[in-house]
């Protein structure tokens, strides 16, 4: 119980510094605010949509980077001054409040782009985004917090009763190398639409107690175009309850040694992967790093399915934009290469693979000197049950996986075709995949009977399961 006069004394400082735990600007839709004595002028939010007390994680001594912007009420006549700031007095608010007892993180380990300086046009409401860069080098044992506002000037007055947002900062101790020694990575893809992330992890091997799994991909959040036209990540609520649940779905799966990707799939409408403009691949490379960054994910898996230049066009028909190709025919594997150069230019340390099934569907060409093979780390090929490869001129063999599985429960028992595991496993292909985890049932047979192939070692559940939206396993 927070005593009544440490209550009020935090409710008067939040009056002052409207402290909001709005998710996004996508919140704020309807009716334009008027400003008016005792409103906002406007709010510092996060990039990517990230909500109030997002953790931003640092593991060892690895640093970390959030994205920040600052939106007006409405549009202002003259070019405004934004600077923003770490602001320990909102924290103390936020405490007085709520309970907590969040320290803010060490001064001399944050630093703010461009010292924390940028402006809003005249008749524009929402800036551009600034990079909010954290070193390492603070205690493991502490939760921190990043407490951000903003000053609003337009030459001659300077506001200051903006809405501010608050990360957390998670010091981590360095997730371990595991299965080092194999040439065979171990992919899972879960439909976090009705599953959860954490089942994954469970599966481990029986002599080493290592994940059977390297890698768990977060499927799916997709690619639209938002009102201005410009490319975006959206997430329905589904891959929003991931992200918003960072620290207890994925962090786990991380500290485990285990890396975790977010899969980008097309969603019925003009925007894909084939149909962007260069300037429009830019711009949405620069979003994906956004998530990379503030969640704190190892790669990204593309997955161009369901755009409109796929699918029925008496149903849903191909609408050109701006930033996408004028028609279907000008949606191209070079278009799709070109997005994955720039994210690949932006995010040299991340994980860039494909899942593709048609054989239209992955990048083809070189951009800026750099093939496909350059460009991307992996590729699945999802027509599962079937074998199938792209050209090794285009992607290398250890970078490759032409058979995976699928282990649906509700489409009867597992099938696995055993000579095409070992057709992976001798002709040195790089990669196996499994789509569909899920927790009505364990695999500990089919991944052991995988596993002998690929690794020489059995697969071990550890009777722990998770349903969608569990922190804890269920009870048997």
């Amino acid at each position: 119980m927070v005593p009544m006069k440490k209550l009020l004394r935090g409710l008067l400082m939040l009056a002052a510094l409207w402290l909001v735990s709005c998710t996004g600007s996508e919140s704020q839709k309807g009716n334009v605010v008027a400003v008016s004595a005792g409103e906002p002028f406007g709010k510092v939010l996060s990039a990517a949509q990230a909500k109030m007390l997002t953790p931003l994680a640092l593991w060892g001594e690895n640093s970390a980077t959030g994205h920040i912007y600052f939106e007006l009420t409405k549009p202002y006549d003259k070019d405004l001054t934004i600077t923003f700031k770490v602001n320990e007095q909102a924290l103390t608010a936020y405490n007085n409040v709520y309970g907590t007892s969040y320290t803010v993180y060490p001064a001399d380990k944050i630093s703010l782009e461009a010292n924390g300086q940028i402006t809003i046009p005249a008749g524009k409401k929402r800036s551009d985004v600034i990079d909010v860069s954290i070193q390492s080098g603070a205690n493991t044992e502490a939760i921190y917090a990043l407490p951000l506002t903003a000053e609003v000037s337009d030459g001659t007055q300077t506001i200051s009763n903006n809405a501010a947002y608050i990360y957390l900062v998670t010091p981590l101790t360095p997730a371990p190398a595991i299965n080092e020694g194999r040439t065979i990575k171990n992919l899972c893809y879960v439909e976090v639409n009705r599953e959860s992330m954490l089942n994954t992890g469970e599966y481990i091997m029986k002599e080493t107690k290592e994940p059977f799994f390297d890698i768990a991909s977060v499927f799916a959040a997709n690619i639209r175009l938002n009102e201005e036209g410009q490319p975006y990540v959206s997430c329905n609520e589904q891959t929003r309850f991931v992200l918003d649940n960072i620290d207890q779905i994925v962090r786990p799966l991380q500290a485990k040694g285990m890396k975790v990707h977010l899969s980008i799939l097309g969603d019925h409408t003009a925007a894909g992967m084939r149909s962007l403009t260069r300037e429009a691949a830019v711009t949405f490379a620069q979003e994906l790093k956004y998530y990379m960054d503030i969640y704190g994910f190892d790669g990204i898996d593309f997955d161009d399915e369901y755009s409109t230049y796929v699918t029925d066009q008496k149903v849903e028909p191909y609408i050109p934009a701006p930033t996408v190709a004028p028609s279907i025919e000008e949606c191209t594997k070079e278009r799709y290469a070109e997005l994955v150069y720039e994210c690949r230019k932006l995010m040299p340390d991340k994980t860039l693979g494909i899942y593709w099934y048609t054989g239209s569907d992955y990048p083809a060409g070189e951009v800026e000197g750099k093939t496909v093979n350059d460009l991307i780390d992996y590729s699945i090929y999802g027509l599962y049950g079937k074998w199938r490869s792209i050209d090794t001129d285009t992607v290398a063999t250890a970078k490759q996986c032409p058979y995976a599985v699928e282990v649906t429960t509700a489409k009867g028992d597992v099938k696995i075709n055993s000579t095409f595991v070992k057709r992976i496993k001798d002709d040195k292909w790089g990669y196996f995949a499994v789509y569909d985890l899920n927790d009505e049932r364990h695999y500990e047979k089919e991944f052991t009977e995988i596993s002998r192939i690929l690794y020489g070692q059995d697969v071990e559940w550890t009777g722990k399961s998770f349903g969608r939206t569990d922190f804890t396993p269920k009870a048997e």
